[in-house]
């Protein structure tokens, strides 16, 4: 018998039912009846027909399949983070660093002029690359160092009381004595005592 050349037509050929369920499972699986035709030397038209009489279209089991082919990379991933195990938490570095204290080689660091100056510089260079967005927000942030330094220095001086505050405070120390004296008349029950601390100018005593 002679044998068919490569370039015979599909039809030629006759599989068994063990290949066409081979082939019926790889339509199932995604590929498509044109590549199994060539693959398999079978007419697109004889996968369709196969593949219809066993009830496996795309329409019939594609959606199955694709809930199994994802249910499987899920897993997959999932069984790599847990082989790499727990991840550090990690922190911005730059975070760490904005409370620690000054450095010595920058002393500029809390100076508000110095800052104001610098945000100024900024916002004019981006205004000139047409960063329009950023060079707003960091002349509003030169306003804001300005103004900072614009404020006079926290002395002693702004927490030192008026003279008239003083005066009420010392009036109030002078009265805490009789206060106290008061309280405990009262707790006592000696309330004639208790009526003299409150107007020692007019004792009264029952």
């Amino acid at each position: 018998m002679a044998k068919a050349p490569p370039e015979a037509p599909a039809t030629y050929f006759r599989l068994s039912d063990e290949t066409w369920a081979i082939i019926i499972e790889e339509y199932a699986n995604g590929a498509t009846a044109k590549q199994l035709g060539a693959k398999w030397k079978v007419a697109p038209n004889s996968v369709y027909r196969h593949v219809g009489a066993a009830k496996m279209t795309k329409r019939d089991c594609g959606d199955m399949r694709a809930r199994a082919h994802a249910k499987a990379v899920s897993l997959a991933a999932s069984a790599k983070e847990a082989k790499r195990g727990p991840r550090p938490e990690t922190i911005e570095p730059t975070l760490t660093t904005l409370f620690a204290a000054p450095p010595e080689d920058d002393p500029d660091a809390t100076d508000p002029a110095a800052l104001a100056q610098a945000a100024t510089l900024a916002s004019g260079r981006a205004m000139k690359g047409r960063l329009w967005a950023e060079a707003k927000a960091l002349a509003g942030l030169a306003e804001a160092y300005a103004r900072l330094a614009a404020q006079p220095a926290m002395t002693e001086d702004l927490y030192r009381p008026s003279p008239q505050d003083q005066a009420a405070v010392d009036f109030l120390l002078s009265c805490l004595p009789r206060y106290q004296a008061m309280e405990e008349a009262v707790i006592a029950g000696d309330w004639a005592l208790a009526a003299e601390h409150i107007n020692p100018n007019r004792a009264v005593r029952g």
